[in-house]
């Protein structure tokens, strides 16, 4: 049970981890699409197996393999480039 609550914990801190260096380099650069692209797709995949890494360890799933990183880091890229950002929208108040 012990292992789970850190499991749990570790997975949030990477969260958080991830939330910080996203805030200090995606307003950088936000208008271009294409590096927000690579920059997210190149650190998404390590990132899925950092917790991947702690999944395994802590809660007893399953290795994941490169394809399975490279799917869920190309999702979190597409879903990262091309959602809307409140710094698009400068004409609101």
């Amino acid at each position: 049970m012990l292992l789970v609550f850190v499991g749990i914990i570790v997975r949030c801190a990477f969260a958080i981890g991830l939330a910080f260096i996203l805030s200090k380099t995606l307003p950088k650069i936000l208008r271009n699409k294409v590096y927000r692209f690579v920059f997210l797709f190149l650190l998404g995949v390590p990132f899925n197996f950092i917790i991947n890494y702690f999944d395994v360890s802590f809660l007893g799933y399953h290795r994941m393999g490169w394809i399975g990183a490279s799917i869920i880091a190309f999702l979190f890229a597409i879903c990262g480039t091309f959602w809307p950002t409140e710094l698009e929208n400068f004409n609101s108040p």
